[in-house]
């Protein structure tokens, strides 16, 4: 058989994503299940990009193309090449596999089609209104890196211009820096947000969110980058953090382990960062995308024989059998690294899952699974308890003001530490609260000795701007008020916990 496929690169890094390990992995596990007495072998060809450039992929296509291929897979994160090859793939009728995010705006009409092994952008606003819809549907805020993340979300927006519920729109600019976009939805009083960013902009989102006290239980994320497992946020989240993502691995995989394996070694030979972060989801995908170009090749083989044709880019020459693969990709069936792999009509990935992570200090766990029928499966987390059932062992900041009888200096407060200085009926309350709900209290008493008034800037001073800064960055602790520990407290005792 001697397929002759292709597969085009990013650009790599020292500390690369594993795709051409990956690649040979494929090859190596495809060859040693074939028939020892066949001659037909499985060669992949790769063609690394130096930069995202669609003049530069046109160049590498045309060298490409004279050679014969049966079809060219990837590049993963170059969405101008990706565009590019699938015209030139499209004017050749050679099938297209694609590992990438849907190309936005979408690609005008081309003459031949391509499958790809990446959730459409349609799939990840159904899989993330899903979401929503399980927390009642919050007043949410999108933090966006680029632009087109309007158009990538473009039906998580639609849903809700339809409906009632609220979503703020807020774009990092070119410094993205986001520290003002922070505050502002922490000023709004928005608890769920979603960030539309590559895996190392989302860090960096998250990274300021936790120095500006945007991390505590009070707050959900849901990052929508497919290599959500990969992200280290030890510096980040704590017990009590809701940070949530997708992931598209198969554990299940019969060769899931050594695929980590050979990853892991491949990844400590050439790189100095450590430790090995795990697969990402371009390698588990060039994985599965060689063995679906390969079953559907050998399922054309078996009705006629097929060949390769030198092509150029200056004749009007296609590939002759490219019509007749392209449909036997259509209809192939495979469980992969990432999961069940089938296509629809339109060449998109259906009848799959992606699993729902919750990140926590020594990695994530799996607490749910959207499957692309558009229908949501969650285990019983803490994101379903109220704030009281999740204050065991936790530690709470209570900031508060001096106000007879509710919080008192002891007269010798000076021979005492900490909350052994206070008494008071609030002192009294928090104390049997603590002692039920098992948690532990630190009692503050407010920087500016005031209850909180509006300033003409809009931030507020006292007790109140302490809570609405969640603590101004003092730590990361459970924001809950006095009426959310015990339904018979009322506000009334001018004492807040955050």
């Amino acid at each position: 058989m001697g397929t002759g496929t292709t597969a085009i690169l990013d650009h790599q890094s020292a500390c690369g994503r594993g795709e051409r390990m990956a690649l040979g992995l494929a090859r190596e596990n495809i060859n040693s299940m074939m028939d020892v007495s066949s001659k037909a072998r499985v060669e992949v060809d790769m063609y690394e990009l130096q930069k995202d450039s669609q003049y530069d992929t046109t160049d590498t296509m045309c060298q490409i193309l004279p050679k014969g291929v049966v079809s060219v897979i990837g590049p993963a994160a170059s969405p101008a090449s990706g565009s590019t090859i699938s015209h030139i793939c499209g004017e050749k009728e050679i099938p297209h596999v694609k590992i990438g995010p849907e190309e936005n705006p979408k690609l005008p009409y081309l003459r031949f089609a391509s499958v790809t092994l990446y959730p459409s952008n349609e799939d990840l606003s159904l899989a993330i209104g899903s979401m929503l819809r399980s927390f009642g549907y919050p007043t949410t805020s999108l933090v966006c890196a680029k632009a087109e993340c309007l158009l990538r979300l473009e039906e998580l927006v639609h849903r809700f211009l339809i409906s009632r519920e609220t979503l703020s729109v807020r774009m990092l600019d070119d410094s993205l820096d986001p520290t003002p976009l922070l505050k502002e939805i922490r000023d709004d009083k928005v608890a769920t947000i979603i960030i539309d960013a590559n895996a190392s902009i989302s860090y960096h989102i998250l990274r300021k969110a936790n120095e500006l006290g945007m991390t505590s239980a009070f707050y959900k994320y849901i990052l929508t980058t497919m290599d959500f497992p990969l992200l280290r946020l030890d510096d980040v989240v704590d017990d009590q953090s809701n940070i949530l993502g997708f992931s598209m691995l198969n554990g299940t995989h019969p060769f899931y382990l050594e695929f980590i394996r050979s990853l892991n070694l491949s990844w400590r030979e050439g790189c100095t960062l450590s430790p090995y972060p795990g697969p990402s989801l371009s390698s588990a995908l060039m994985y599965d995308a060689v063995h679906v170009v390969v079953s559907a090749v050998q399922e054309l083989n078996r009705s006629q024989e097929i060949g390769v044709r030198p092509l150029s880019c200056t004749s009007p020459l296609i590939w002759q059998h490219g019509t007749s693969l392209m449909n036997y990709l259509r209809m192939v069936e495979y469980d992969g690294l990432t999961g069940h792999i089938e296509f629809n009509s339109k060449g998109q990935r259906t009848n799959y899952t992606l699993k729902i992570l919750e990140k926590h200090p020594a990695g994530h766990k799996e607490i749910g699974t959207w499957y692309s029928n558009n229908t949501l499966t969650m285990n019983s987390t803490s994101l379903d308890l109220n704030a009281s059932d999740t204050l065991v062992n936790k530690t709470l900041i209570v900031t508060t003001i001096l106000e007879n009888p509710y919080v008192m200096r002891r007269s010798n407060y000076q021979d005492f530490q900490g909350n052994d200085q206070y008494e008071g009926f609030c002192v009294d309350m928090l104390r049997e609260l603590a002692g039920t709900l098992k948690f532990s209290f630190k009692i503050k008493l407010v920087d500016d000795g005031l209850y909180g008034a509006p300033e003409p800037n809009g931030s507020w001073t006292g007790m109140v701007g302490e809570l609405i800064n969640r603590g101004a960055g003092i730590l990361r602790e459970v924001p809950v008020t006095l009426e959310e520990l015990s339904p018979h407290i009322a506000t009334h005792y001018l004492t807040w916990i955050f």
